[in-house]
């Protein structure tokens, strides 16, 4: 049997199905799913039926230049089985797509091009180009693991100014769909951060985990399809991460950074300390001796004296901290920190804490 009659034959059921995301007609698509939900493929396949049936071209993006060059080398590899009349050729930064030549020497021609790779860090030298027939933006793993890469600065806008060089929006260029796809890593990262995003809490009238931002064209999508999680819980290495953490993320989608220790609501009688300002936003600090805690909060006091951990976020009326033991207050909120009574609200709370104490501490 050859790999195209083995994957016809395989349940191609229990992957994502892009089609019913797309009739909610989304601008921005974050697609967030365990791994090897079908995702990206889902995805790539979708672009390349787009460019053969209707001639609309599609544009790949990842963060880092070396990152793309070997995902945009094989990204018709996976899929090809899909299209047995076309083959594909990537030349630098484009990716062409024909029907089988009978000659193998045919030349491949512009009207071959199917796709652009796009590096996010250095797109900026993109502006003066025009891409007239990109339809669909892919940004493939766009949440990043602990690890040596970090997500560029202003990396939203970033991407956004990529958006507007591709679509021209206010032209005459066709509608752009942008496609966020993802592993789940954790809540706070700088896209959930900047439009105020959250993970949907019921389905949608086709059984999908959908959530749609209230005021902008922005859809998060859970990908949760019990038959691949039952799937891949019986592979060999189902079994073998069997009630780890890596399983909870890898098959039970659980985001691999975000646990719920140390998530609790302030008290009734919990009193306001002090606010500060981190990545642009503001947060209160309230504290109940009776209760022994400490709480991170949304809620501040307009009157409360504020604190700045970063240059960045000082301006008038803030206090720049320098030491932990310059003030009474923020000597007892580490200290809260270190015997373990202080705690936070919400999940982007506590993950943008963490990352003030590992400054601020270590």
């Amino acid at each position: 049997m050859n790999d195209c009659e083995s994957m016809s034959t395989f349940d191609t059921s229990i992957f994502w199905d892009i089609g019913r995301t797309l009739t909610h007609n989304a601008l921005i698509n974050i697609i967030v799913g365990n791994r090897g939900g079908g995702k990206s493929y889902g995805a790539k396949k979708r672009a390349v039926q787009n460019f053969i049936s209707k001639g609309e071209q599609f544009g790949y993006i990842r963060r880092y230049k070396d990152d793309l060059k070997k995902p945009l080398e094989q990204f018709y590899k996976d899929i090809s089985w899909e299209f047995p009349d076309h083959e594909c050729k990537v030349e630098g930064d484009k990716v062409y797509i024909r029907v089988k030549a009978e000659n193998e020497k045919q030349k491949w021609t512009e009207k071959d091009i199917a796709g652009y790779g796009f590096s996010l860090s250095t797109a900026n030298n993109k502006k003066s180009m025009s891409y007239p027939d990109i339809t669909m933006l892919i940004f493939d793993e766009f949440l990043l693991e602990e690890g040596n890469q970090r997500y560029l600065p202003n990396e939203v806008e970033k991407l956004l100014n990529l958006y507007e060089t591709v679509a021209r929006p206010g032209s005459n260029h066709p509608r752009v769909s942008l496609w966020l796809l993802g592993n789940a890593i954790s809540v706070t990262n700088p896209y959930f951060l900047y439009f105020s995003l959250k993970m949907p809490t019921h389905r949608d009238k086709n059984g999908k985990w959908i959530w749609k931002h209230p005021s902008r064209p922005i859809l998060v999508e859970d990908v949760r399809n019990e038959n691949f999680i039952d799937v891949k819980k019986k592979t060999e290495f189902g079994q073998l991460v069997n009630g780890t953490n890596y399983a909870d993320y890898s098959i039970e989608n659980k985001f691999l950074l975000d646990d719920d220790t140390f998530l609790e609501k302030k008290s009734q009688k919990a009193r306001h300390a002090f606010n500060f300002a981190y990545m642009g936003k503001e947060f209160g600090v309230w504290y109940d001796f009776q209760e022994g805690k400490m709480w991170v909060s949304h809620a501040v006091d307009p009157y409360g004296l504020m604190y700045s951990f970063t240059m960045k976020d000082h301006k008038p009326n803030t206090m720049l901290f320098k030491s932990k033991n310059k003030t009474y207050w923020l000597k007892n909120f580490f200290e809260a920190f270190k015997q373990g009574t202080l705690y936070f609200e919400d999940m982007n709370i506590k993950n943008m804490c963490f990352d003030i104490l590992k400054i601020s501490l270590f």
